[in-house]
């Protein structure tokens, strides 16, 4: 089993200007790790689970996420853009960051667990500035502090 979060999850210049294209780019890097069955079924589960509630939780972070039985492994994805993208966030701002969380439907437990840790760190201004400006070592290791 390899780590929930490696380097290789890292997209440091996402190119999607809107939430739809945002999705697939994370889909698509899922898929090519091997993490998903389907790039496609994924970006569906996330736009379900977008339509339930935001997944934006403001400073300009989202934590898209997805628990189905398309998802292989426990994996997070991180991401960032150098241009927002509306995300009917709940601060209203556009987003620049994503932490994406993809989880085989046979771990709840573990997805909840993942998406409190993640978000309860969303309150402290060190982590937002780590994630939005931190090298890829950086980002790395504080997820995996985080997480581990």
């Amino acid at each position: 089993m390899n780590n929930m979060f490696e380097p290789t999850h890292i997209i440091m210049d996402i190119k999607g200007t809107t939430q739809a294209d945002v999705l697939a780019e994370l889909a698509t890097k899922a898929y090519e790790l091997g993490v998903v069955n389907d790039a496609n079924q994924l970006v569906a589960d996330y736009l379900e689970r977008e339509a339930e509630s935001t997944t934006g939780f403001g400073n300009g972070v989202a934590i898209p996420h997805s628990k189905s039985s398309n998802n292989k492994q426990a994996t997070i994805l991180f991401a960032r853009a150098d241009h927002g993208v509306e995300w009917q966030a709940l601060d209203d701002a556009p987003v620049d960051t994503w932490l994406s969380l993809i989880v085989p439907d046979t771990e709840a437990g573990l997805h909840l667990q993942l998406l409190a840790k993640l978000s309860r760190q969303l309150v402290h201004p060190e982590f937002i500035e780590t994630l939005k400006h931190g090298t890829e070592a950086e980002i790395t290791t504080l997820l995996n502090d985080i997480v581990g």
